[in-house]
């Protein structure tokens, strides 16, 4: 069985090696489904986790202030216009009469619902904003839960058919569980302040005793590359919430931190060193991880 660093050699993109990614890229999608789309009409969708909140804002970390602030930066620079950026709300939202979406506040305990329940909310803010923005396409972006979120609704549009697309032609996804984790990060969670059911975990736990997990996200990975959905996988190999035996040495937690990762997708991996309590942050404000994202994303 292989270990996550051997399957997952961490990635350290030169200019030229990100260019000939995008052109292998680009050429893969041509023969596999991709739709065409006019240029500026990408819209970015940023997805948060378990037990976050929103309140004007994303909730703040240690390593950057508001949730994403880095990455949503480094898209501006690239020519990305403040409008093209969305924050998803746990609590859905509105166009207001010029176009922008407008999020509502959550509080940490609605996070704590089925993938389905959530993805429901997901859809209709795509829905909604497409339906004011013509030609608009999207890319999901979504760390720990949200990037699973991100996953599942990128396998829901590869198999849609094409009069029900909402237009989803890449998934980012950030140290985010997608081959599920074992219960014993229970132990973490709970030190989370907010009141739990559990009912998100529950699912992701059951992904991890799942003995066919990996043969069905890799199914699922070539799904979305044949109707375009071009899929990245980045996760860091320090995170202390998937690989806790990394800061609690001889605890006997069992390491996760290979779950983050599909095959059949593109990985990024990495060792990102910080503090425990940071860990699970640290690869949104980790400036390779920034800047391969941005590479796969590629232009407005």
């Amino acid at each position: 069985m292989p270990r996550p660093q051997d399957r997952l050699p961490t990635h350290r993109f030169s200019a030229l090696r990100q260019v000939l990614l995008l052109a292998a890229v680009a050429f893969g999608a041509l023969g596999m489904g991709a739709r065409c789309y006019k240029p500026d009409t990408r819209t970015i969708v940023f997805i948060q986790g378990i037990y976050t909140t929103y309140d004007g804002e994303t909730q703040s970390t240690a390593v950057e202030g508001p949730r994403f602030s880095t990455l949503k930066s480094a898209f501006a620079d690239a020519g990305y216009e403040a409008g093209d950026l969305l924050d998803f709300s746990y609590a859905g939202g509105t166009v207001d009469d010029v176009g922008a979406w407008e999020p509502k506040d959550y509080s940490c305990e609605l996070t704590d619902r089925t993938a389905a329940e959530n993805l429901g909310f997901l859809e209709q803010m795509l829905r909604d904003y497409r339906a004011e923005h013509d030609g608009a396409h999207f890319t999901l972006v979504g760390h720990s839960l949200g990037g699973y979120l991100a996953y599942l609704e990128g396998v829901r549009e590869a198999d849609r058919p094409n009069d029900q697309k909402l237009d989803i032609d890449v998934v980012v996804t950030l140290d985010a569980p997608l081959e599920g984790v074992d219960a014993d990060k229970k132990a973490i969670i709970d030190a989370i302040p907010c009141e739990k059911t559990y009912v998100a975990g529950a699912e992701i736990v059951a992904q991890k005793f799942d003995p066919g997990i990996a043969s069905t996200r890799s199914v699922e990975a070539g799904r979305m590359a044949a109707q375009g959905v071009r899929l990245a996988t980045v996760g860091n190999l320090n995170d202390c919430l998937w690989n806790t035996s990394h800061c609690l040495p001889g605890s006997g937690f069992i390491d996760d931190s290979g779950t983050q990762f599909v095959d059949g997708a593109t990985a990024f991996s990495y060792e990102v060193a910080s503090a425990p309590l940071s860990s699970h942050d640290a690869i949104l404000a980790h400036a390779p991880a920034v800047a391969d994202v941005l590479g796969f994303v590629g232009e407005p």
